[in-house]
């Protein structure tokens, strides 16, 4: 019988933004909607089977009307979604053209500028250990 290798690439083309805060998630995702002027719905949350822990890890997702920005939660009901980051509690994923302009940077201004925000960073999803988490 003749096989055929199918050669797949994962594709990181999203920017990704990372969040440390004193507020809840769902908070944050009223503030991040304040200010796009978007709201931001809680949908179905991101389970993860991981063989380290005795059940799903769980993790909280927002996102946009238009479904092209997500925040998502780093601290699940079993550990961290991406565990090199431990200091990050929330992700904010942005799968659009305007991720290709400096759209992020003036996201990042403006939310280092709302209170209970501690910490806001630009990260490279690509250099993640555990990048594949966010491909969901």
């Amino acid at each position: 019988m003749k096989t055929k290798k199918l050669k797949y690439k994962l594709d990181y083309n999203f920017k990704l933004i990372g969040l440390s805060s004193t507020e809840d998630d769902y908070k944050l995702s009223w503030k991040l909607g304040k200010i796009l002027k978007t709201e931001f719905i809680r949908t179905k949350s991101l389970q993860i089977i991981d063989s380290r822990y005795a059940e799903y890890q769980v993790f909280s997702v927002f996102e946009n009307e238009d479904e092209n920005i997500k925040l998502i939660a780093n601290k699940g009901n079993e550990g961290f979604l991406i565990e090199e980051l431990k200091n990050i509690d929330s992700f904010i994923i942005i799968h659009y053209d305007e991720a290709s302009t400096n759209f992020d940077q003036e996201l990042i201004i403006a939310l280092k500028k709302e209170e209970g925000i501690t910490a806001v960073f630009s990260l490279d999803p690509s250099k993640l250990k555990s990048k594949e988490k966010l491909l969901f």
